[in-house]
């Protein structure tokens, strides 16, 4: 026959068994919405980094993408060299570029030896950054043109920042060429708004190629555009004046192109490598479009 304490102490067992499987469910419960409230919360990325690699002396990655609405407007630049380098914004070589390349002004900055710059990109649009010390800007092309005696050669040290955003009143319509005599287009930039049209015309004597490479991050030629090989007949196969080809860009962002018959493309880079044949070779002949 059990005594009444014994009953008493099995029951404050029993109660305490309840305790302890109530709190673990409440625990559990705890945890779940924990974690899953943290999935669901996007962690805002860190500024993006631009590292000026110490062998080759080139930016890396050629092209950076800033979000303002995922993380800011800062980028920085990092030198991992032991000698100091410059950064100075590449100069607009058309009044067609004044809406969108270079919008927050000419940047002009050094970079000491293992050091570091912070730049803060405020407006939309396309940053053209290039370092003096391996690289110069081309009259003829208005391009950057690598020196012939530096470590990154045939590749020029030159920087691209998109910085996301809306830019008011580009065009619906956009023209660029091919130069007469010369593997180039004559616009390294161009812009219109997304549904928008770029016409391509080719005024060499020989056909060139407007191909979008598809190896880039997200935002970067974002969606097919033509057929992905798209052909302008020089003035040899379409006199007297040459071809052109049109283009409409229903999907936006930042797409880059080059021609395939005068450039390879270089997976590593995500960059095209002048073929040393081409006539203004080592500048490849490329182009971006973007569109907003």
């Amino acid at each position: 026959m059990r005594t009444p304490f014994f009953r008493f102490s099995a029951a404050l067992a029993g109660l305490a068994v309840v305790t302890a499987l109530l709190a673990a469910c409440g625990s559990t419960s705890n945890a779940a919405t924990s974690t899953s409230t943290g999935s669901s919360t996007p962690t805002a990325p860190a500024t993006p980094t631009i590292t000026l690699d110490a062998t080759t002396h080139l930016f890396e990655p050629f092209i950076t993408v800033v979000d303002p609405a995922a993380g800011g407007t800062t980028v920085t630049i990092l030198n991992n060299d032991t000698v100091a380098h410059q950064v100075q914004s590449v100069p607009l070589a058309d009044k067609s570029e004044l809406a969108f390349v270079n919008p927050s002004g000419t940047i002009n900055r050094t970079i000491a030896p293992g050091g570091s710059i912070t730049l803060n990109l405020s407006k939309p649009g396309l940053y053209d950054l290039y370092d003096p010390t391996q690289a110069a800007v081309d009259k003829m092309t208005r391009r950057v043109k690598t020196k012939p005696d530096v470590a990154g050669f045939p590749h020029a040290a030159e920087a691209v920042i998109w910085v996301k955003g809306t830019i008011p009143g580009l065009p619906g319509t956009a023209k660029n060429s091919v130069v007469a005599g010369q593997d180039d287009f004559l616009l390294d930039f161009v812009a219109v708004k997304t549904g928008g049209t770029v016409d391509w015309h080719n005024y060499d004597t020989d056909k060139h190629y407007v191909t979008f490479p598809d190896s880039f991050g997200p935002g970067i030629n974002p969606a097919k555009v033509g057929d992905g090989l798209d052909e302008i007949k020089g003035t040899d196969d379409a006199p007297p004046k040459g071809g052109d080809v049109k283009l409409t860009f229903t999907t936006p962002g930042l797409y880059y192109y080059y021609c395939t018959a005068h450039a390879d493309f270089d997976s590593g880079l995500n960059r095209a490598n002048a073929h040393p044949d081409a006539s203004v070779f080592p500048i490849p002949m490329e182009g971006f479009v973007l569109v907003d």
